[in-house]
């Protein structure tokens, strides 16, 4: 029975959105990473940029993380630079994880870059390639090794980029097989551009053992609630959550609390 079960959820994440864009140039965009490194498209011109968007907590992201420690390895020394882009948590929560999980990537944080806004990532793991010259050779919400290898082909690393169509601004074939549903991420109040100019109360979440939470930054995924407790990330099941008094508490500060409503969504409150 659990193997009928494995198999359904690993038939569920054969399929994907899978977008390749014409070649655009890259919007403008700095990051400090966790080694302390600033990069910006002025100081990658000339490299090939991996994107990757991710959290520690996403299972889609842990199981590709091999692949992108092999890419990074394998196409470095032909001016391959990978940064991923951790969405929602802070800074010690990364470093326990990286702690365990070893990456051979460059790692950041949303907080310390502006690549979320600069490339508005649709979900978790969401992979943009930009090609030497600053432009955007493809796009993709899951992503997978074939996907990745292809896409860096595209942008001159590693493989023919003949499937790419040159100079027209078509869309190119892409391997069928790498790709994986991703949660639709719903944003609240709803992204940078509808940002009130006054900062909004914090989202508070009442617990049924009687515990009480706040948070501006959370995410709602999988019948969970992620947020930053103390400096220190915890994972709630929505379960344990008292919605009906979460909800009254929030319409009472003008907040609208979003709820996933299937588990193709992701809610980040910002």
């Amino acid at each position: 029975m659990r193997l009928r079960t494995l198999h359904g959820l690993l038939f569920l994440m054969v399929l994907s959105a899978l977008t390749a864009t014409a070649l655009e140039t890259a919007p403008q965009f700095r990051a400090r990473t966790l080694g302390g490194e600033t990069l910006t498209n002025d100081s990658l011109r000339g490299q090939v940029v991996l994107l990757q968007f991710w959290t520690t907590w996403c299972p889609v992201c842990r199981g590709q993380e091999a692949a992108i420690n092999d890419i990074t390895r394998d196409f470095a020394s032909d001016g391959l630079v990978v940064i991923a882009v951790d969405m929602d948590e802070d800074a010690q929560t990364v470093k326990d994880y990286l702690a365990v999980h070893s990456r051979s990537c460059q790692i950041a944080l949303a907080d310390d870059s502006d690549l979320v806004s600069a490339f508005s990532p649709s979900g978790v793991p969401y992979y943009v390639v930009i090609d030497r010259e600053g432009s955007i050779a493809a796009t993709a919400a899951g992503g997978g090794e074939p996907w990745l290898r292809w896409a860096l082909g595209r942008a001159g690393l590693g493989q023919s980029s003949a499937n790419a169509t040159s100079g027209s601004g078509q869309r190119s074939s892409a391997p069928r097989t790498a790709h994986v549903v991703v949660p639709k991420l719903i944003e609240v109040p709803g992204g940078p551009s509808t940002q009130p100019a006054k900062p909004r109360p914090p989202t508070v979440f009442l617990l049924k053992n009687g515990e009480k939470l706040e948070a501006r930054r959370y995410t709602i995924t999988g019948g969970s609630l992620h947020i930053a407790v103390d400096g220190k990330q915890r994972t709630i099941a929505l379960a344990d959550l008292d919605l009906k008094a979460s909800t009254a508490a929030n319409q009472e500060r003008g907040i609208k609390l979003r709820i996933p409503t299937n588990p193709n969504e992701i809610v980040m409150g910002f």
